[in-house]
């Protein structure tokens, strides 16, 4: 991130990943910050569509981007804002196979399955969660294509490149929460944040 709010610095504990980390600062809007953000993504999925034209043998790896950072941060919106500004990018969301509200953990390993599966050159696949059934939904398949995988969890996947969207507050997040989910979400919100909140991402 560049300009005068302030460039875009790694959490001091989010080193999992194989690529560069940034932190998105709250001073940039999802707009912002996904102009600043868009030349890099070009420039991955430039970097292994020549990676793969020079390898016939096998199929080589595509680009992944995670983004994270706690619930009502405004990782959907960035993620959106970004597939405004790029072509050929699929972008995967954690809500939907985390399997129910006591889930994050197991979503953020199928999100480091997804993300190893695409990296190494191999399509891949989750389930998806029914939220209203409380239950297994059905299987989806995921291309051999770059992909954003956006949610909770998701800096645990290892990706070239990690976005964290700093905390803009508790306040704040819950309003934007409620206001995307509706009043679903609201009995729960504790619930989760403790498991959100509990992640060594700072």
């Amino acid at each position: 991130m560049t300009g005068q709010r302030g460039a875009a610095t790694p959490p001091e504990d989010a080193r999992r990943g194989v690529g560069e980390r940034v932190t998105v600062p709250v001073t940039l809007s999802p707009e912002e910050a996904a102009r600043d953000l868009a030349p890099r993504l070009r420039a991955l999925a430039k970097e292994a569509a020549g990676a793969s034209s020079m390898c016939e043998a096998a199929p080589a790896g595509v680009p992944v981007v995670t983004i994270d950072g706690y619930s009502g941060s405004g990782k959907s919106t960035l993620a959106a804002a970004l597939e405004r500004q790029l072509e050929g990018w699929q972008i995967l969301h954690l809500d939907d196979w985390y399997p129910g509200w006591d889930g994050l953990a197991e979503g953020a390993r199928v999100a480091r399955a997804i993300a190893n599966d695409l990296r190494a050159g191999r399509p891949s696949s989750y389930v998806t969660w029914d939220w209203e059934a409380s239950a297994p939904g059905h299987a989806v398949r995921v291309p051999l294509a770059p992909a954003i995988i956006e949610g909770c969890g998701a800096l645990e996947a290892e990706a070239d490149l990690s976005v964290w969207i700093a905390d803009p507050g508790e306040e704040e997040r819950r309003s934007r929460a409620i206001a995307r989910d509706g009043q679903t979400y609201a009995p729960h919100w504790q619930r989760w944040a403790r498991q959100d909140l509990g992640r060594p991402v700072k």
